[in-house]
């Protein structure tokens, strides 16, 4: 009778470590809710709406930082009997709400806008300029101190959010400009119309990406059809049945499958052999591999993981 084959394999200890995002993320945020005061502070001073409009956007930048400057500490904590994966999704909880503050963000920015061009308003265009350069350094400063040191999808939604408020800043720039020169007040909310689109358009596929992590979808950076035809291809395997893929977190991927053993060959060498194969192929999956003998796998329902849709 064939015996069946539980096997856990950590190949962490392979992959480089990746740097804390703590610090960058913790200096954004204070240089983000500081900006946002002051740039609140200047709207009230100089009656500008789109001062304060753009305030309360960078409010929400600083928001979404400090959500993953605390996603960031929670994931490196260390696994409990209760949390047994430790707290690594923390980190795509907080890329998606990030993209998810983006895209309310630029839809807000966007319906406001159309609502401008037909209620034109008339602003000390020079003065929102310079506050607006103000804001463009702040976050390109801490777009920097994040993007240059970290990859992961919570530093990812947190470095596209002050990309995108940079851009809005830009906008701001542009349009007071225009408006001070040209004293054409529509100039304005047409620039921040096209950067909203701009914004919708280039957050919804990292939306997409987070969501997709949420909800246990296969990491992109792994192609299931090749991890499942790496597995039947090993000698001695006769079929394998419900492989299941999902992210751990930025970095770690998890794997369990069932491998249907042919008659006449060593369970423990097929075992031997997947993790090998696992091991050099696709080096940050945690696996579980349970190795059966063939008939078994009709004593229960059962699925393949079919590829990616």
């Amino acid at each position: 009778m064939g015996s069946h084959h539980h096997h856990d394999i950590h190949h962490m200890g392979h992959m480089p470590d990746r740097p804390s995002p703590s610090p960058a993320l913790a200096k954004a945020s204070i240089a983000n809710l500081g900006w946002s005061a002051a740039q609140a502070a200047a709207g009230l001073a100089l009656g500008s709406t789109a001062l304060l409009s753009d305030s309360v956007h960078n409010l929400g930048d600083a928001t979404g930082l400090v959500l993953a400057w605390i996603a960031a500490n929670l994931s490196r904590r260390r696994a409990t009997h209760i949390r047994t994966w430790g707290l690594h999704r923390t980190g795509q909880l907080a890329g998606f709400a990030n993209a998810v503050l983006v895209l309310v963000g630029a839809a807000a920015v966007g319906i406001g806008a159309i609502w401008r061009l037909a209620h034109p308003i008339a602003v000390d265009g020079l003065q929102v300029s310079l506050w607006a350069l103000g804001g463009i350094a702040v976050n390109v400063l801490s777009a920097w101190w994040i993007g240059s040191r970290n990859v992961g999808i919570n530093a990812r939604g947190a470095y596209l959010h002050l990309v995108s408020d940079a851009a809005i800043s830009a906008a701001v720039v542009v349009g007071g400009l225009a408006v001070h020169f040209s004293g054409l007040a529509w100039i304005d909310p047409l620039l921040a119309l096209g950067i909203s689109l701009w914004l919708l358009a280039h957050t919804w596929p990292f939306f997409r990406e987070t969501l997709d992590t949420i909800l246990d979808a296969v990491p992109l950076r792994h192609d299931p059809s090749r991890i499942q035809s790496d597995l039947a291809g090993i000698e001695g395997v006769e079929s394998l049945h419900d492989l299941h893929i999902w992210p751990l977190g930025d970095s770690r991927t998890a794997l369990s499958v069932h491998l249907v053993h042919r008659d006449q060959t060593d369970p423990t060498e097929i075992l031997r052999k997947a993790l090998d194969k696992l091991h050099h192929e696709h080096p940050d999956i945690h696996a579980t591999i349970q190795v059966e003998p063939s008939g078994t796998e009709t004593w229960h329902g059962h699925e393949v993981c079919p590829g990616r849709e």
